[in-house]
């Protein structure tokens, strides 16, 4: 496969993912901040919104609904917002057309279409929901064609590899930004449940809020929740089971047999049994510094990728 296809695909892959959890991470904190306990938690989820997306958050007093809201769904020249991820999806997938289905090709561009031509005016009133809602149907409809329409050979594992760091990538910024809100909350000394609540918030941006109360057999709690997100290996979307799925793909496509050290087989497998044996106690002790070491390893394999693979 030339360097350049394998790109466009693992980068799509990627642009799909990252406009998925972005997209539902707005949607669980906006919507979920209308029901919450405090008279400023809009503020709040507005902020935790821009963390997680990794824009500047201004202070309390420049914090405008609509605007923050158009900047990360709408628009365009905002290279992280969920309608430049779309394009960008796009303009990958073009690249890679003459590998890929035609029911994928056909499905990511109908996603373009319904986030380009989506009407900015009726977004700023009352479109939230129905925009953010069928963008997360749109996003479903491509992975279900990745997964469904494709041959399961180097074409796929690209794509499916980009798309679990990218995974883990985002997991691990959905975490960092509501470490930050709850640290807001306890200086404002809030009562457990409103802590509570807020985890339970971040389950659900992670799709993981009735699987979690399943497993645990009690309201979500920083222990329960960091756990089940970061070390369960049978939660999909967690970062240990998305390290350990990323490993798996680049197996596919990967020709050495015998790993050497610093290589990509040997930095994935390491991180993975790193993973498999940390304890959440362990994890306790410095969140932040472990998840922000977390994150700088990603972008770093990331790298490693593109030296190996991606660069044409």
């Amino acid at each position: 496969m030339l360097s350049r296809v394998a790109n466009n695909l693992y980068w799509m892959g990627r642009y799909l993912e990252r406009t998925e959890n972005l997209t539902r991470y707005m949607q669980v904190q906006y919507f979920s901040s209308l029901d919450a306990p405090l008279e400023n938690q809009k503020e709040l989820a507005l902020s935790s919104v821009l963390h997680m997306a990794g824009l500047p958050v201004p202070s309390d007093d420049s914090l405008s609904e609509p605007l923050i809201l158009v900047e990360i769904a709408l628009e365009e020249n905002q290279p992280v917002s969920i309608k430049s991820s779309v394009k960008s999806a796009r303009e990958n997938a073009r690249g890679a057309r003459d590998v890929i289905s035609t029911e994928l090709w056909q499905a990511i561009n109908k996603f373009y279409r319904f986030v380009n031509d989506y009407p900015e005016d009726y977004f700023k009133t009352r479109g939230l929901y129905d925009y953010t809602q069928n963008v997360l149907e749109l996003c479903a409809i491509c992975k279900s064609r990745i997964q469904y329409s494709l041959l399961h050979d180097e074409v796929w594992a690209f794509v499916k590899m980009g798309m679990h760091l990218e995974s883990a990538v985002q997991v691990t910024r959905m975490i960092m930004s509501k470490l930050t809100d709850i640290k807001k909350l306890q200086e404002m000394k809030v009562s457990k449940s409103v802590e509570s609540f807020q985890w339970g918030t971040l389950l659900k941006s992670a799709e993981g809020f009735d699987m979690c109360r399943r497993l645990y057999k009690m309201s979500p709690t920083d222990i329960n929740t960091l756990e089940f997100l970061i070390l369960n290996r049978t939660f999909p979307r967690s970062i240990s089971n998305n390290l350990k799925e990323l490993q798996f793909y680049h197996n596919e496509i990967s020709l050495l047999k015998h790993p050497h050290k610093d290589s990509i087989d040997w930095k994935v497998g390491r991180m993975k049994e790193y993973f498999k044996y940390l304890t959440i106690e362990e994890l306790l002790v410095q969140p932040n510094d472990f998840l922000g070491k977390t994150l700088d390893y990603l972008y770093e394999l990331n790298v490693d990728l593109e030296k190996v693979y991606l660069n044409y």
